[in-house]
């Protein structure tokens, strides 16, 4: 699981929206939100419209929930940054 963290944070490979940014993209069909949190985390809450993706599953899984490789992905987890 560090190794997948570690992929997703390389310079040049992602970069950082504000909630703002994500608020003012509610309906950006060029979007898809992804909560990485457990399951357990997600069913008690998530952003409307998130995929639940627990990054543990990250790897084994991200072709089979996200095939569009051509559009925008914002994922996020319990984090304050």
């Amino acid at each position: 699981m560090a190794s997948t963290l570690n992929t997703l944070q390389r310079p040049g490979l992602t970069d950082q929206i504000s909630r703002e940014e994500l608020y003012r993209r509610f309906g950006d069909a060029s979007l898809t939100v992804v909560d990485v949190l457990p399951k357990e985390a997600y069913n008690g809450g998530h952003i409307p419209g998130a995929i639940n993706l627990p990054l543990a599953e990250l790897a084994a899984r991200a072709q089979e929930v996200l095939p569009n490789r051509t559009i925008e992905i914002a994922v996020y987890c319990a984090s304050f940054t």
